[in-house]
């Protein structure tokens, strides 16, 4: 029964991991200082083909997750298809988020670039409970996974790669459909650099307010 509660736990905790990292994309699109890369192409496609956010992103995580299994083929861990399921609950999430924050409308430069810090800190903390709780990857992480392992490479060196992959992907997408740039600005390179250390300064004085959470 113990045992039972834990694992019930843990889920809650990534359900809601997922909840805070939708939010904090969010809030990076609501910056319209250029958006994380995490949803980056999400975004731009969104513009391109009128679908919601939450929409594009869920046919991005499809993507992924069969590019994962071409990759890894038999080395593909069967519970990772869950990951269709996370990208379904995370591209509702998004759609969710967008709604819950659609009244914050910066109309100063300051005013995007606290709402883009904002979105970093709440992304990285996010990151932070989805990555203790060990449940399964999110579509983008789980790519980068894969890339590390059919390379041999640690995840942290190749994440940095996939990032700049994705931003240019989006920059591409939208200046051969939309003709000009969007989705990709200043705010896009500040999310790269620094969300990984916020999620190690989290990591540092929370770790173990987390881990009793998990283990409740």
């Amino acid at each position: 029964m113990n045992i039972n509660v834990k694992k019930f736990n843990r889920y809650v905790i990534y359900l809601i991991s997922l909840f805070i990292i939708s939010l904090g994309a969010s809030l990076s699109i609501k910056a319209n200082l250029g958006t994380s890369p995490l949803i980056c192409i999400p975004y731009v496609s969104s513009l391109i083909t009128n679908l919601s956010v939450g929409t594009t992103s869920f046919i991005f995580s499809i993507i992924l997750i069969a590019v994962q299994v071409i990759i890894l083929r038999e080395g593909f861990e069967k519970r990772q298809f869950l990951q269709i399921v996370i990208g379904s609950i995370f591209s509702l999430f998004i759609d969710v988020t967008l709604m819950l924050i659609n009244f914050i409308n910066p109309t100063d430069y300051l005013s995007q670039v606290m709402i883009l810090l904002a979105s970093c800190i709440v992304m990285a903390f996010g990151v932070l409970l989805e990555v203790k709780t060990e449940v399964v990857f999110i579509p983008g992480d789980g790519f980068i996974v894969a890339i590390s392992k059919a390379l041999n490479k640690e995840f942290g060196k190749v994440k940095p790669y996939c990032d700049v992959s994705f931003v240019l992907t989006a920059a591409v997408l939208s200046i051969v459909f939309l003709g000009y740039l969007a989705g990709v600005r200043e705010g896009t390179v500040i999310s790269a650099l620094i969300i990984g250390p916020i999620v190690r300064i989290f990591k540092k004085y929370f770790e173990k307010y987390v881990d009793c959470l998990i283990e409740i």
